[in-house]
């Protein structure tokens, strides 16, 4: 190629300002991902740089540039090596880098997910097959006597490539996207929950493009001609428009200018304006650039809502505003430098069908040879390898924040603290280890001392439990003693009375009554006490068979009879025909009952004591009976109900004194229900009365019955 010094100079210095672009989708790419992932995607960067150029010197530069078969492809060129054409190897340099562009654009949209052999795989091909042939239909003819590409013979105009290297890098990445799917957890409610570790370097990497667009644009004239000053300043002014319309959208979408959609806007506006930047005006690149922010941030919008994982954001920045770019020649470009000789309305239908074959070309072969591919050979990690992060599962490389986590991550495996995790002197991750290693030292000193402090405690309550069993067992032993000579007390005394009696000799028979009714009351306050601390000491024998209802009946009638006579009351007994039989201790239950009723005629004057027996069914699901006491006595005021089942509690001081009794006699009864595997309930009103309810399984366990037979009248009272 015949070139001037200055010119071969002009597009080295391209070159060199292309390829500083892939330090900048280095940073780019490494700041927008985790930082498990930092390292793999910087790899990638230089691996796949290193494969383009490979592929491309060997056979990519020759289909794309070489002579050309019927405008398909070139078939010369390969392996070039043209010493004394300066301007031709000068070429060759500068179009080497645009492909290394395209390629890594693939790598930003699969991080995190990919392997990195599989992406290697995806560049070669990329590299050697899919952009050189595009490249030859587009671009082909550029070197001199080698025949122009079918679509540039057809007027397709991509200047520095929005379609021809942006749209093909695109395209590729949204059918790697497809067949690898979406990073674990990215999607939550419909947007991306994965935000990158280091978003300065992002944006380093992003004004490290901007510098490197200048070349790749300016450089694309392949000449430092007249033109240069006016590119550089539309791609310029292209960008710093599609970043702030990114911006003023972001503001009005979230009410905060989002880092991702600035450097997303300022990317899509360079790459909008890169195939039209030498035949448009410096207000139509403004134009340009900011319609490619705005087409940028809702495609990355349109990305999430299909979850479409990219990480980067590449297919809407270099796709769709690769697109709007290519279209941006016909609509805002002038005629007379488009040198096609088309009209508007034929340059833009031009356009639009380089568009579509550059997409039905570079997305379908990909999306075929992808998914072949991924069914011989996984093109993604695994799910612990992607967890655990590709720094480490791909390259075995770490940082001290994955080493950090690692440390922390075995403590949990392990179940203990005692290790400390490993402390990188003057760092940051170093400063955290260490602070993290001083808490764990003031947790472990706290726990300590609420060990100590809990087994003090603990010590206190086995010896509280002790002395109360002691308490209990003296009790139980104590009263079962005085019972014996108390009961002999008791028999003497109505001997003695019947002996005077009989031989009618002087005595105060008042004085007998008094002293027989308080050893009988001091018997049973002794009796209570022995069933409290039976009860409470674990002594309380259980003898469970069916018993009759109608025999218990009978008992309960012959032994109340005397209470009821006392304060002159009736005593109604009901008993429903279907209840035949309980399975439970009759002692305890006679006991139970007896307590109850002579609770009830102890409170009531004058009044009706009635005793309900009916069928039930138990929140078990359980078949039972329910036994219902009721009175039409005092009743009992309301905030006492709660306390009244305590041991050695009354109804009130008044009451005791008037009333008399231990306060056993409901406390017994209760913790015999709950012995029974039964219940006991009040409901009381003072003045009106009072309504025990007890409730025991009327059927040995493993004899349930789903439901109460049909008939049966579950009585409620109403005080």
């Amino acid at each position: 190629m015949p070139l001037e010094s200055l010119d071969i100079a002009w597009i080295l210095i391209s070159a060199a300002l292309v390829m500083l672009m892939q330090v900048g989708f280095c940073f780019l790419e490494s700041g927008l991902v985790r930082a498990k992932n930092s390292i793999n995607v910087a790899i990638k960067n230089m691996s796949d740089f290193c494969i383009s150029a490979c592929t491309y010197w060997i056979f990519g530069f020759g289909i794309m540039f070489g002579l050309s078969w019927n405008g398909w492809f070139g078939s010369n060129l390969f392996l070039i090596n043209a010493k004394e054409d300066y301007g031709l190897m000068a070429f060759f340099v500068f179009q080497l880098v645009f492909c290394g562009t395209a390629i890594t654009i693939i790598s930003g949209a699969v991080a995190e997910r990919m392997r990195f052999s599989a992406y290697l795989l995806v560049a070669t091909l990329t590299s050697g097959l899919v952009y050189p042939f595009f490249g030859h239909w587009a671009w082909g003819g550029a070197v001199p006597d080698t025949k122009i590409g079918w679509l540039a013979d057809q007027g397709f105009i991509d200047f520095a490539g929005s379609t021809v290297v942006h749209s093909v890098g695109a395209w590729v990445s949204l059918a790697a996207i497809l067949v690898i799917g979406p990073r674990i957890g990215v999607f939550t409610q419909g947007k991306s929950q994965i935000q990158g570790h280091n978003l300065t370097l992002a944006s380093g990497g992003v004004l490290l493009l901007w510098v490197g667009w200048i070349g790749f644009n300016g450089g694309s004239t392949l000449a430092l001609n007249v033109q240069v000053p006016h590119i550089i300043a539309n791609t310029i002014i292209a960008g710093a428009f599609g970043g702030t319309a990114a911006m003023l959208v972001a503001y009005a979408y979230y009410r905060m200018a989002r880092t991702y959609a600035i450097m997303n806007g300022i990317i899509g506006g360079l790459v909008g304006i890169t195939a039209s930047c030498h035949v448009v005006s410096t207000g139509a690149a403004a134009i340009i650039g900011a319609c490619s922010g705005v087409l940028c941030f809702f495609g990355m919008r349109a990305m999430e809502r299909f979850k479409l994982d990219d990480a980067v954001g590449a297919v809407p920045a270099h796709g769709l505003c690769g697109v709007w770019g290519t279209l941006s020649v016909a609509i805002f470009g002038s005629q007379e430098l488009w040198g096609t000789g088309l009209s508007r309305i034929e340059q833009l239908w031009v356009q639009c069908q380089g568009i579509l074959v550059c997409f039905v070309w570079t997305f379908g072969i990909a999306y075929l040879a992808l998914k072949v591919i991924n069914k011989l050979y996984p093109l993604r990690v695994t799910a612990d390898e992607e967890i655990a992060g590709l720094n480490v599962s791909e390259h075995g490389a770490s940082t001290e924040l994955i080493d950090l986590i690692t440390d922390m991550s075995a403590q949990d495996s392990a179940k203990s603290f005692t290790k400390r995790v490993h402390v990188e002197p003057h760092t940051e991750v170093g400063q955290i280890a260490a602070e993290y290693n001083r808490v764990l030292e003031r947790v472990e000193e706290e726990f300590f001392q609420r060990e100590k402090a809990l087994t003090a405690v603990q010590k206190a309550q086995v010896e509280a439990f002790r002395a109360n069993e002691v308490k209990s067992e003296f009790l139980a032993n104590m009263s079962h003693e005085l019972r014996t000579p108390l009961g002999i007390i008791i028999g003497y005394i109505e001997l003695i009375k019947d002996d005077l009696k009989e031989n009618n000799a002087p005595f105060n028979e008042e004085d007998f009554d008094t002293i027989t009714h308080s050893s009988k009351h001091l018997l049973h306050l002794i009796n209570g006490v022995l069933d409290i601390s039976k009860i409470e000491a674990g002594q309380v024998q259980i003898s469970v068979d069916y018993i009759k209802i109608s025999a218990l009946v009978e008992d309960l009638r012959r032994s109340a009879q005397p209470l009821i006579r006392e304060n002159n009351n009736t005593f109604i007994i009901e008993v429903d025909p279907k209840v035949e039989s309980i399975y439970t201790d009759h002692t305890k239950l006679e006991q139970c009952l007896l307590n109850l009723i002579s609770n009830a005629a102890k409170f009531t004057n004058n009044g009706t004591i009635s005793l309900f027996i009916q069928p039930t069914l138990m929140d078990s699901c359980e078949s039972g009976v329910v036994f219902e006491v009721i009175d039409t006595g005092i009743g009992i005021p309301a905030e006492e109900t709660s306390t009244i089942f305590d041991a050695f509690t009354q109804v009130d001081g008044t009451a005791s004194r008037q009333y008399q009794g231990t306060g056993l006699g409901l406390a017994i009864t209760k913790n015999f229900a709950e012995l029974l595997g039964g219940s006991i309930s009040l409901q009381s009103e003072t003045g009106k009365g009072s309504n025990f309810r007890l409730v025991l399984p009327s059927k040995n366990p493993g004899e349930y019955i789903k439901e109460i037979p049909s008939g049966v009248d579950q009585k409620e009272n109403s005080l």
